[in-house]
């Protein structure tokens, strides 16, 4: 349990961040006390540390992370520059299903993001941060959970049901990187092969070409690469028994299986992550479904599916606007 209540709806928020930060800079204030607060759960890590890890493993997010501790100025530089670098981050857990088809229109990444309403950013940021524009869900403002570039790169994370945790960056950060460095599959591979990662992550990432790849992450084990089409939270039947029974991850992992066998049509895959078992409504317990996405490498586009309402952003047709999600 939580302890937090669950709330009616979930607000939304899709905004542009050009330049870096300044559309960011008011929800940042916003959301900075709980991000505060969630923080000092975190060990203690000096800031010569972290931030010597950032430019040794993710050099080129450096002067976006910079020009962000800028636009956020406040009474503690020092407190969100730590809480930016999303290093040795407080421990999170949370569901997701990823799937990744071929269709007519070309190669599609499908995920449910399950987890706690009041435990989302909900923002969809389109951004121009490193002469490459990309739209992500964020999470801790600049991280990403799922997201697109303008070179057709999509990618969406899953925690990867391991109950460990090591010296690494959160898992959204290095959404953020790939999306923010990589063109192609390959370059992605590289990139979760060498970036360490706090906690056990799958990734599922495809490209314009219809490339894909599965990567399973953690701070115990060197990244292992898969062609698998389908993830939930487990990368071993043998991982954390009581977690995997509980996100019903082995039920979940069947049902994307069986829609790669038996269809790779669109309208069906959607409706099939719109029902139980991937559409959960364990909200209370962090494990009820908060959105659907749907990535469109061939067109730069990403849709946004609940049971009664659909939106769809593309990187040159971004609208901002909110959007208001009732839980039903």
């Amino acid at each position: 349990m939580t302890g937090r209540e669950v709330p009616r709806s979930i607000e939304f928020r899709a905004v542009i961040d050009e330049p870096t930060g300044y559309a960011l800079a008011e929800i940042f204030r916003e959301y900075w006390p709980a991000y505060k607060r969630w923080m000092l759960k975190a060990s203690s890590t000096p800031a010569r540390d972290y931030q010597a890890r950032l430019r040794s493993f993710m050099p080129e997010l450096v002067p976006v992370y910079e020009r962000l501790i800028e636009s956020f100025d406040g009474e503690e530089p020092d407190a969100v520059a730590r809480f930016l670098s999303l290093y040795n981050p407080p421990r999170v857990v949370r569901g997701c299903s990823q799937l990744v088809l071929d269709t007519d229109d070309g190669p599609l990444l499908l995920r449910s993001y399950d987890h706690h309403p009041a435990m989302i950013d909900g923002l969809i940021v389109k951004s121009t941060w490193n002469d490459r524009a990309v739209i992500a869900m964020s999470d801790c403002i600049w991280g990403a959970l799922d997201g697109i570039n303008q070179d057709g790169l999509a990618i969406s994370l899953a925690f990867g049901g391991r109950d460990v945790v090591g010296p690494g960056f959160a898992a959204p950060l290095i959404t953020r990187y790939i999306l923010e460095t990589c063109a192609t599959v390959s370059e992605a591979r590289a990139a979760l092969a060498r970036v360490p990662v706090y906690m056990p992550y799958t990734f599922l990432v495809v490209d314009a070409s219809g490339d894909f790849i599965t990567a399973y992450t953690g701070p115990d084990a060197p990244s292992r690469f898969v062609e698998r089409r389908a993830s939930t939270n487990h990368q071993s039947t043998e991982d954390w028994p009581e977690y995997r029974r509980f996100t019903q991850s082995v039920e979940r992992l069947t049902m994307l299986e069986s829609m790669i066998n038996e269809t790779e049509q669109h309208p069906p895959a959607i409706d099939c992550f719109l029902r139980p078992p991937l559409w959960r409504r364990n909200y209370a317990q962090a494990s009820g479904t908060l959105y659907i996405a749907e990535y469109r490498p061939a067109n730069r586009t990403l849709s946004l599916h609940w049971p009664a309402r659909q939106e769809r952003f593309g990187l040159d047709t971004f609208v901002e606007r909110e959007i208001t999600v009732p839980l039903g």
